[in-house]
């Protein structure tokens, strides 16, 4: 058995979510610098990214993070209680042993045929945590998500870069050997964000 970050515990993880119910609901505006394009939609963005303590395989060089920052207005940080990882989170904390790295959630506008970034440093107002990087929302004929993602651990750091369609309310997980991501995008009540 391998012993880095072993699928099926993540796997069980994910089964554990498969009971909770998708609640779509409406959370608070964000306070925007500037309006948003005509026909931009309003999404929630959860992520969920965790170690495996055991985990240290080799890093390999990867390309250096995009420098470009959020686009005040776009981006909001939500509450606790719009969480719906929760159940996977305890699965992999307490089940499977994992360290979780970050659990986040947060409302972001998306222009039609268009792509907002979100830049985890800008959302925690801290770019020290082990785990940085940004995560895409895009929009065109279908949804993408994109990561860009660094987690430093013991003076190594392992890149995780990958781009994929998603589907509303769904749980994808993005596989590297030293860390996971288990994120899925839903769609805020009333997603329609035009000016």
């Amino acid at each position: 058995m391998n012993p880095l970050l072993n699928r099926r515990d993540v796997l069980a993880a994910l089964a554990a979510t498969l009971g909770a119910p998708l609640a779509f609901g409406e959370t608070p505006a964000a306070p925007a610098t500037q309006p948003p394009p005509p026909g931009s939609a309003r999404y929630v963005v959860e992520l969920l990214a965790f170690h495996a303590p055991s985990a240290t395989p080799k890093a390999y060089p990867v390309p250096a993070l995009s420098a470009a920052q959020t686009i005040a207005g776009r981006v909001e940080l939500l509450g606790p209680d719009q969480l719906q990882l929760s159940a996977a989170k305890e699965a992999l904390a307490h089940k499977g042993g994992f360290k979780i790295l970050n659990h986040l959630v947060w409302a972001v506008i998306v222009p039609a045929n268009g792509r907002t970034t979100t830049h985890l440093a800008d959302l925690l107002n801290d770019d020290t945590g082990p785990l940085l990087g940004s995560v895409a929302v895009q929009r065109s004929q279908y949804l993408f998500m994109g990561l860009e993602l660094d987690y430093t651990l013991a003076g190594q750091t392992y890149g995780l870069r990958e781009k994929r369609r998603v589907k509303f309310g769904e749980r994808h997980y993005f596989d590297h050997p030293a860390f996971g991501v288990i994120a899925q995008v839903s769609p805020s009540k009333g997603a329609q964000a035009t000016d």
